[in-house]
């Protein structure tokens, strides 16, 4: 299955209408969709009236964008971390699942805030504890723990970034309502159904980064992660953190 095609089935078990009710989008408006993939939710955010510019870095998922979404999306694709659009252009910032590849995250989001209106808003969805699920065995948890260390001393990806979301906003100046989302795939309690199983497989076979970390305990880790989601006491530890800032 391409990543697109993974990406669309995950959209269905996303608690998207409830983060999308939580920001102040208007017809009219003009929103920028930073890490827009293949634009699930440029679309969701046009649908609503808002004419959308998308950016990523993928071309693949670009190309699916620009087919799929209407007339008032367009799509760039650019670098998230040197984007070049006009200033002062946007009345709102939309950004989902995207934050926590960038380990200085306040840094990239203070250059963001530069193609914004002075009145806009901003949404930055992602999660917490991506990995937090019980129950795993001690040294599976512990090589979690290295891992997430591991990747943000690398600089290669924020595991904890839904926890800062809030702090980050507030400290570039926005009033901010932050939510945990419901999620079928992320952050649910009982065992996993067979779809869930085999996307969660599919993901941490796309964890190169993962993969590199463990070497040969890969596969072994992989297992035991598995048994756990498919556990009859499974809980989530991960949660999706929605955090909508508003300047008044």
């Amino acid at each position: 299955m391409s990543l697109a095609s993974q990406y669309r089935k995950q959209f269905a078990w996303r608690d998207w209408d409830r983060a999308l009710s939580a920001c102040p989008i208007f017809p009219g408006q003009h929103v920028l969709d930073l890490g827009c993939g293949p634009g699930d939710l440029s679309r969701e955010l046009s649908l609503r009236g808002a004419k959308v510019s998308g950016i990523d870095s993928n071309p693949d998922l670009l190309e699916i964008a620009q087919t799929s979404c209407s007339k008032e999306c367009t799509f760039f694709n650019q670098n998230l971390s040197s984007v070049q659009m006009n200033p002062n252009s946007f009345d709102g910032l939309w950004c989902s699942f995207t934050a926590a590849y960038f380990t200085g995250f306040e840094r990239i989001f203070s250059n963001w805030l530069g193609f914004l209106k002075k009145d806009a808003w901003v949404c930055v969805v992602d999660m917490d504890d991506l990995l937090g699920h019980e129950p795993l065995p001690p040294k599976i948890q512990e090589q979690i723990h290295q891992f997430y260390q591991h990747s943000l001393q690398s600089q290669n990806y924020d595991f904890k970034v839904g926890s800062k979301l809030q702090s980050i906003l507030e400290n570039a100046g926005f009033y901010t309502n932050s939510i945990t989302l419901e999620d079928q795939e992320l952050s649910f309690t009982g065992p996993a159904s067979e779809e869930v199983l085999q996307a969660w497989s599919s993901r941490l076979d796309r964890m190169n980064g993962l993969k590199a970390f463990l070497k040969r305990d890969f596969l072994l880790f992989k297992n035991e992660f598995l048994e756990c989601l498919s556990h009859k006491d499974h809980r989530s530890r991960c949660r999706v953190i929605c955090c909508v800032g508003r300047k008044s």
